[in-house]
């Protein structure tokens, strides 16, 4: 495409209290510590999710997300997009039901956070992961940054004139989601 990633930035204040988010807000840990914050409606409190400060109605947005660090097998982390309006409290579950539209990792494989999660079958596992957003389709496209291949598009996704968000899930330790400057 040759266009222009967005600068997308995370949301501390949408942080679960054991996500760490980086002073300048552009990557996330997983503290085995519950840290010291408000209880605010905005911040996730069951689910270690952050979402980011961006948000879309129209329009096709993109950016790239690294996975740094040691990755072991029992490493989870999820990509995606969520409804402004996602679920902040108590459990729920990451689907599109929920406003949720996302690709997670978990014991080693890639899966798409459908109804039921759907398996990709992608070896090596991508470490670079574009996340393609555009409102008017209602798609959401997560594609290899490494070498260009569509990993999982969601189509027909029901954003119903909602704002859309970038949305992140960490539970592992050793490991940051990253938020990178870059072309497509």
């Amino acid at each position: 495409m040759g266009d222009t990633a967005l600068k997308v930035t995370l949301d501390p204040e949408t942080a679960h209290p054991m996500l760490l988010v980086s002073q300048d807000n552009s990557s996330v840990r997983w503290k085995s510590k519950w840290q010291q914050v408000p209880d605010t409606p905005e911040r996730f409190d069951y689910w270690w999710c952050v979402l980011g400060r961006e948000e879309f109605r129209e329009g096709r947005h993109y950016w790239l997300v690294e996975v740094e660090g040691k990755w072991l097998k029992d490493s989870r982390w999820a990509v995606g997009v969520a409804k402004a309006s996602v679920k902040r409290k108590g459990h729920f579950k990451m689907s599109p039901e929920e406003g949720i539209w996302a690709v997670e990792y978990y014991e080693g494989l890639l899966n798409s956070l459908t109804s039921p999660p759907t398996s990709l079958s992608l070896s090596p596992i991508p470490t670079r992961i574009w996340v393609c957003l555009d409102c008017t389709q209602g798609q959401v496209s997560f594609i290899n940054a490494d070498n260009g291949v569509e990993i999982f598009t969601f189509t027909a996704a029901s954003f119903n004139g909602e704002s859309i968000r970038p949305w992140f899930w960490l539970r592992t330790k050793g490991i940051q989601l990253c938020l990178r400057d870059s072309t497509l």
